[in-house]
Order: C-alpha cells, then sequence, then structure tokens
C-alpha cells in the first residue's frame, strides 16, 4: 500500500513536468484549439498564459518548499482549507481534468497524422487511425506501470527536451521574416475569445506543477519538487510561447485564414519538406503520448492516495513489483477511453478535441482557484504569519485564473455545460458513496519520505521553529 520510497530525484521531477507541460504536443493540440478561437492572437493568449503559470507556480511553491504532497495539489487544499469536502472534490476534478487532457492528445495525436498524410495524397485508414486512439490509450497506462525512475529518467526527460529544441529552432526561423511585435497583442477578437483561448494554452503550460505528485518517491521532496517545477517552466513555458509565436510568423497565407488550418504547424513544416514534416510529425506524437504518460501518473497517484486515506475504494491501493499503483492506472486509462469515446461521438472526431480541451481547462482551473485562495491560510497556518508577496501574488494569480473561467463561459455549448453538469453528478455520487467515510488531503510526506498526517506534521514543524 505505499509506492517505492524516496527513489528518483531533481531529473526525474523535472522529466515529470516536461511531460504534462508538453511544448510541443501543446502547440499540436490546445494551441490549434486556440488559434480556431484567437487566430494569430493566440501568441498573446500564450504570453497571458505563461505569465499566469509562472504566478501559479510561485503560488504553487509556497506549498511545496514547505509541503511534500502524498496525492497532489489536493493535499495542498486541505493543509489550507482543512475541509474534506473541497480536498475530496479537488481531487476528483484534478483526475477528471487529467483524463480529459488525455482524451484531448488522443484524439489530436490521430488529427495530425490524418492531416500529415493528406498533405501526400493519402487518406488515413480507419484501421490505422483506430490503432492510433487505441496506442494513445494503452501507451501510457501500460508504461505507468514500470519503474518511475526509468519512465521519466529514460524516456520522458530525452524527448521532452528535444521537442523543446524544435520550437526554439522553429523561432529562430521564423525571426528571417522579421521580429512581428504586432503578434504580442491581442487583435481584435471578443474578450469571450480571447478567454477561452487562455483557458486552452494554460492547462498545458502550468503542467510544470504536475511533479507535486511524486512527493512520496522523491528524495528531499520539498527540494526536488519545487525545482523540477521551475526547470520545465523555464525551458517548457518559455518554448511553447517561442513556437506559438513561430506557428504564426511563418504561416504563409493570410493571418485570417491562418484560424481555419486543422493542423498549422504540420503545414508550415511541409513547407519545408517531407522528411522536416515527418521529423515534426513522430516528435509530435511522442510529445502528446508523453504528455499522457506524466498525466497518467499523476492522475493514478490521485485515486491511489485517496484510497489510503479510506475515501475512495480500497483496489486502487494496490501497487506492483515496481510500487506502481496498478488499478489505479489502469482505472485512469479506462475513464480515458470513455471520456475519448463518448466526445467522438457527441461532436465528432474534427471538433472533439475543441470541445473537451475547454473542459479540461475549466476542471483545471477550478481547482487551482482553490490552491491560490487556500495559500495565504495555509503560511499563516504553518509560519504564524504573513508576507505581503504571500498575500498579494496568490491573490493575483486566483483573479486571474476566475476570469479565465468566467468569461469563457459566455461561450459555452450547451453540450459541454451538460458533460460539466454530468461529471459533477458523478463526484457526487462518488463523494456519497465513498469520500465523506474517509479524510481525503490528510496524508503529507515528510523529508524522510515518510507518510505522516498534516496535523503531526504542522506539530513537528511548530516545534522545530521552537527550538
Amino acid at each position: 500500500m505505499r509506492l517505492s520510497k524516496g527513489v528518483i530525484s531533481l531529473k526525474e521531477n523535472y522529466g515529470q513536468a516536461m511531460a504534462v507541460t508538453a511544448p510541443l504536443g501543446s502547440v499540436v493540440s490546445t494551441t490549434t484549439a486556440a488559434v480556431r478561437l484567437a487566430g494569430y492572437s493566440v501568441v498573446f493568449a500564450t504570453f497571458l498564459a505563461l505569465l499566469a503559470s509562472a504566478l501559479w507556480i510561485y503560488t504553487l511553491t509556497r506549498y511545496t518548499s514547505r509541503i511534500a504532497s502524498a496525492g497532489g495539489f489536493y493535499t495542498f487544499g486541505f493543509s489550507a482549507w482543512r475541509n474534506k469536502e473541497v480536498a475530496f472534490f479537488e481531487a476528483l476534478m484534478e483526475a477528471f481534468a487529467y483524463s480529459f487532457l488525455n482524451s484531448v492528445n488522443v484524439i489530436t495525436a490521430y488529427l495530425i497524422l490524418q492531416v500529415s498524410l493528406s498533405m501526400v495524397n493519402i487518406t488515413l485508414n480507419p484501421i490505422i487511425g483506430g490503432l492510433i486512439v487505441v496506442l494513445g490509450v494503452l501507451y501510457p497506462t501500460l508504461i505507468s506501470l514500470t519503474h518511475i525512475r526509468f519512465v521519466l529518467g529514460k524516456v520522458i526527460v530525452v524527448s521532452a527536451t528535444a521537442e523543446a529544441v524544435l520550437l526554439v529552432s522553429l523561432f529562430i526561423i521564423s525571426l528571417t521574416k522579421g521580429f512581428h511585435l504586432s503578434y504580442l497583442t491581442p487583435g481584435h477578437i471578443s474578450f469571450s475569445n480571447l478567454a477561452a483561448a487562455f483557458v486552452l494554452t494554460v492547462v498545458s503550460i502550468s503542467g510544470a506543477g504536475a511533479s507535486t505528485y511524486l512527493g512520496e518517491e522523491t528524495k528531499k521532496p520539498t527540494k526536488n519538487v519545487t525545482n523540477g517545477m521551475w526547470m520545465a517552466l523555464s525551458i517548457g513555458g518559455f518554448s511553447m510561447l517561442l513556437g506559438t509565436y513561430a506557428l504564426v510568423s511563418l504561416w504563409s497565407g493570410p493571418l485570417s485564414a491562418l484560424s481555419n488550418s486543422p493542423q498549422p504547424l504540420m503545414s508550415e513544416m511541409f513547407s519545408f519538406g517531407i522528411p522536416a514534416m515527418t521529423i515534426a510529425l513522430i516528435l509530435s506524437l511522442n510529445s502528446l503520448y508523453s504528455s499522457n504518460v506524466g498525466t497518467t501518473l499523476g492522475s493514478a497517484r490521485i485515486l491511489f492516495n485517496l484510497s489510503r486515506e479510506k475515501s475512495a475504494p480500497a483496489f486502487l491501493s494496490k501497487v506492483n513489483k515496481d510500487g506502481e499503483p496498478i488499478l489505479a492506472t489502469i482505472t485512469i486509462g479506462l475513464i480515458t477511453a470513455v471520456v475519448t469515446g463518448l466526445s467522438v461521438t457527441l461532436v465528432g472526431v474534427q471538433n472533439a478535441f475543441v470541445y473537451t480541451s475547454f473542459i479540461t481547462g475549466i476542471f483545471w482551473l477550478t481547482g487551482r482557484i482553490v490552491d491560490a485562495l487556500g495559500v495565504p491560510v495555509m503560511t499563516y497556518r504553518l509560519v504564524g504569519k504573513l508576507a505581503l508577496s504571500s498575500l498579494v501574488i496568490p491573490i493575483i494569480t486566483a483573479g486571474i485564473q476566475i476570469w479565465g473561467v468566467i468569461t469563457s463561459l459566455q461561450g459555452v455549448m450547451l453540450s459541454q455545460v451538460l458533460t460539466i453538469i454530468v461529471v459533477a453528478g458523478i463526484m457526487v455520487s462518488l463523494y456519497m458513496f465513498k469520500g465523506r467515510k474517509g479524510k481525503p488531503g490528510s496524508l503529507v510526506v515528510d523529508e524522510n519520505n515518510e507518510l505522516i498526517t498534516i496535523d503531526e506534521y504542522i506539530k513537528r514543524l511548530k516545534k522545530v521553529k521552537a527550538y
């Protein structure tokens, strides 16, 4: 009933954070969805998302530099609010947000392969397309059951860094056309479209916070988890901004037509030749699948830890010989498969990734609002006083996120509202069935990677401070 103890270091934390940030995968998935809403103003939306993500990571480090999470963000929510309902629903919002993001990436993998093949006059065989979708669900699920040090240290770190190099290279190439400061302005789009584009892109960049799920498995967790997040934000987030600028700058047609392209990056890479497009396609598919590895690792640990806290079914706390939560991981894979199938059935494969991306952003940002507003409360609990930065920055962060959620809802589709209502109903049912009987969010990890209750941990910190 426990994960591997202190087996990974800064490199693997960076790998986990970069996996979910997935700068190249984000450019061909959530950014492409944002382009449909914002056109060339997607660069400005991405800049806002990077700024908001930097504020969010700073806010998050107010937790991670003091507390090592045993189950993700919801642990921090409980450390602040001391309310198990808040902790439980935040936990499920995280798990569903990641499952929806998995679905977005699976659908995007299908679409970019379809578009890329069409450029060389090849029609994607339905069987091959189906295999791509199945692979997108199975690969992250199965590889997440191997030892975490191998997955993050050997597989993810190399691929995630390679995709960042590609995006920076594209930006350098784009400078041959001059630097266009106007691309960093909001242009002439509605606030609702700008907000929706912001919501789509911020989910990817703020994925740098995904290393928080590795507290139990990380040596010196309060140090390495925090540093891993900043590394991923600096490399992944900045390369995503540069790559998004390149996406707009390298567009050969009128900018007004940019939003009508199903995959602008693949179109631009095709202009450099089939070998260049093939390289971009391979790296993009790998980035999308790697992102799903990171989200699967994180969301499985949410379910696993809820089970240890008696807030989810007991079978979810089962681990394999490598110390991986086997049944929780499989459960996330099944949820991803269901979300993918239903979204494609509801709106068709061409629109499913925009439809699902938006829902992902709503769930994700709602949870982060809870965390941001909880920072001043948690800081006062642990330290006994409140610095101005620990009050102002979290409030600004929450304000930006609230703006994104509320404004983007102005353009929401009825089917998206119904989906959110159905998922919310599932969460309420799970709470009534199991969550209310346990203590969600009550477990944290000390510097020796031992599980301890948050109350015991705070008492220990106050004793150390007293001496």
